[in-house]
């Protein structure tokens, strides 16, 4: 056992498994409203991809995300998302392509997929 600010950190095995892992991860989506932004927090599972299909969309200059969290977008809580009406949006292929078509949603999707299995935020190439 070591101490690091004054956490104690046990050594342990990481297990790596074949089997697909998924992750529930929350997201903050700044939601433009007039004068600015509200930042809403809701919570989403994703799935993690194999670094070579990550790399595939890292090198691919022209893609921004979309085909990854189409992908990597497995579910949500129930009412992280709501209609018109306030009725929850469940997780489902349709709900799914309604939200991924809303920038704000879209975009803090991206960088919180990307931040939480790397550490870091996903940066387009220039």
């Amino acid at each position: 056992m070591r101490i690091y600010n004054n956490w104690i950190l046990k050594k342990m095995a990481l297990k790596i498994s074949k089997e697909v892992n998924q992750f529930r991860c929350d997201v903050i989506v700044s939601v433009p409203v007039d004068k600015g932004h509200s930042d809403q927090k809701i919570t989403v599972k994703f799935k993690v991809l194999p670094q070579s299909r990550i790399q595939q969309v890292i090198d691919d200059e022209l893609n921004d995300g979309e085909d990854i969290l189409d992908e990597v977008l497995v579910g949500w809580d129930d009412g992280a998302f709501k209609d018109d009406d306030d009725a929850p949006l469940l997780y489902n292929d349709d709900n799914k392509k309604l939200i991924l078509d809303v920038p704000y949603v879209r975009s803090a999707l991206i960088k919180a997929y990307f931040k939480a299995i790397n550490g870091k935020e996903y940066k387009r190439k220039n």
